[in-house]
């Protein structure tokens, strides 16, 4: 009876340490703003990710949106916890313990993620507009919620209401697996896959220049290279047309959102030049005319056209 009397005496006085520092962190409401992006750091379509990981995934950033001064919106300076719920906040999804959740604030900026020791796996990304750190919420487990949706909820270290040594803290009406709403920031999130979108890309030669293809003016095999709105190669270069004469449009799929740049490369003989008359967009003729052009690309397919004339 004595061993049952002192372990009711521990548990009560635990539930009544957290009962105390619950109703201690009853905090201001925290300023500033967050959001959920990609890794660097441009916002998405309303909030929905075609995927959870991977570097195609959802990243948390700090402070100001697009297109905002660097200064808007901005967390106050310290280091922040972060958890990934349902929309509810009752589910926790994170599935790492609390301190390996944690980033630093510096001039209302993510400058940084706190790593400890392994596991520790959340990559980081950079914010090229506002030389700012994304930091990776995976992992994290599939949400219940029946519209794919999700909540990131990011509170200051001081205010955390738990344990950072367990992955959840529990739930109650009063805070949320130790995030106390009053002191923490949230922004909700879908991830839904999108359909794969693709960019086919054809060149033909203008015999006439008149910008357009007439029936007897011949698809041509030439070497192409695109990137992403990163700089980053796509799959290397590319030929619009095989070789072999099979198929004569270059299609190159599973995009993602964002703009994509592609580039007409120079003939492999010397010899052999010309004159870009046409860029065709979804049938559209763009002006001025560039062996280089910029594609946006959504949830749709679309398809460039060059045209070329030979310099004699």
């Amino acid at each position: 009876m004595r061993v049952i009397s002192t372990l009711l005496g521990r548990v009560g006085v635990s539930l009544a340490l957290l009962a105390a520092s619950a109703v201690g962190h009853a905090a201001p409401p925290l300023p500033g703003a967050i959001f959920t992006t990609l890794s660097d750091g441009s916002q998405t379509n309303a909030n929905i990710f075609s995927a959870k990981c991977d570097g195609l995934g959802v990243y948390l950033d700090g402070g100001p949106g697009i297109n905002a001064p660097a200064g808007a919106a901005g967390l106050p300076d310290g280091n922040y916890f972060y958890q990934v719920t349902d929309p509810s906040g009752k589910v926790l999804l994170s599935t790492d313990a609390q301190r390996y959740r944690q980033f630093t604030v510096v001039g209302g900026l993510i400058t940084s993620r706190v790593a400890p020791a392994a596991p520790g796996d959340h990559d980081t990304g950079l914010d090229v507009d506002h030389g700012a750190v994304t930091v990776e919420l995976c992992p994290f487990l599939d949400t219940p919620n029946n519209g794919g949706e999700y909540k990131v909820w990011v509170t200051p270290v001081a205010d955390f209401a738990g344990n950072p040594d367990v992955v959840d803290n529990g739930y109650n009406p009063g805070y949320f697996h130790g995030f106390i709403p009053a002191a923490s920031k949230t922004d909700n999130f879908k991830v839904k896959a999108r359909r794969s979108v693709c960019l086919t890309i054809s060149k033909f030669e203008d015999f006439n220049g008149n910008g357009r293809r007439d029936s007897s003016e011949p698809e041509l095999i030439w070497p192409v290279r695109v990137y992403d709105a990163m700089g980053i190669e796509v799959q290397g270069r590319q030929w619009t047309g095989t070789p072999d004469g099979k198929s004569p449009l270059l299609r190159i799929c599973a995009l993602q959102p964002g703009n994509y740049t592609v580039v007409e490369e120079a003939t492999l003989d010397p010899a052999y030049t010309f004159n870009v008359t046409a860029n065709i967009l979804d049938n559209r003729s763009l002006s001025p005319v560039s062996r280089t052009v910029v594609v946006k690309m959504g949830t749709s397919d679309r398809t460039l056209i060059f045209g070329n004339k030979v310099v004699p």
